[in-house]
């Protein structure tokens, strides 16, 4: 192959990728990193820790990549507020007390959807914070970066999960109800190899440091979803009043 012909695919790549990165949040590194989440999340994390910047995308930014996905798909059946209210079982208990109170109940979901829409990404943002801490605890040799990094390795693998699972509703709306099972259990693997990699020594301190690290995620998670669905609820009952 020429220099010139060699050149010419250089540029395509770049292309392609600038193409990639621009719409849908990733590029070629972006998705080998979200391959090796799942597949080799301690080389990822061993990368990291050795401040390797090149070898894959800062995994943060491969969480809001999946979470912008996850928000778009959420789209399809009409927002958070409508994945929330499909969870629990269509809102059976909530919607027998808007019945009671008179209210117009699809209005009442249109308006926990749009303000759930603004609220979860931003809260779930805030609350990452917390867990990034308890991880860096367990080693403080480690720096604020480093235990960022490693800490978006389990986040995003649920965030991938959730966004696998929001799919598969489509044929089985009863795995919502799993969800946040399957969330966390997706986590706590993934946390494990990350946890072994750089801050425990031997398996006995892996496991308990990842069961620490789980509940803390999970608490966080409760916090979030609880949080976006109370102050939605609240704003959908100012926006839409009783029927007369």
């Amino acid at each position: 192959m020429t220099d010139g012909a060699q050149e010419g695919d250089r540029k395509e790549e770049r292309v392609l990728e600038d193409v990639l990165d621009e719409v849908l949040s990733f590029n070629f590194r972006s998705l080998r990193t979200l391959r090796d989440i799942f597949l080799r999340p301690a080389d990822i994390a061993r990368a990291f820790l050795a401040g390797d910047r090149n070898t894959y995308t800062p995994t943060m930014r491969v969480w809001f990549g999946v979470l912008t996905w996850m928000f778009v798909l959420s789209m399809v059946w009409g927002g958070w507020g409508e994945v929330i209210w499909r969870a629990s079982a269509d809102g059976a208990a909530f919607g027998e007390a808007l019945r009671e109170g008179r209210r117009d109940i699809d209005a009442v979901r249109d308006a926990i959807s749009t303000m759930a829409a603004l609220l979860y990404v931003p809260i779930e943002a805030l609350l990452i914070l917390p867990g990034i801490l308890v991880l860096r605890a367990m080693r403080n040799t480690v720096s604020r970066m480093q235990a960022t990094q490693c800490y978006f390795i389990p986040v995003t693998a649920s965030a991938v999960s959730s966004t696998l699972i929001l799919v598969a509703s489509t044929y089985w709306s009863g795995i919502l109800q799993w969800g946040m099972a399957l969330d966390m259990a997706v986590f706590m693997l993934v946390a494990a190899a990350v946890i072994r990699t750089g801050f425990a020594d031997g398996w006995p301190a892996t496991i308990v440091k990842t069961v620490i690290l789980t509940i803390v995620v999970f608490v966080l998670s409760i916090i979030a979803r609880f949080a976006t669905l109370l102050i939605s609820i609240f704003w959908a009952l100012d926006q839409v009043p009783p029927a007369a």
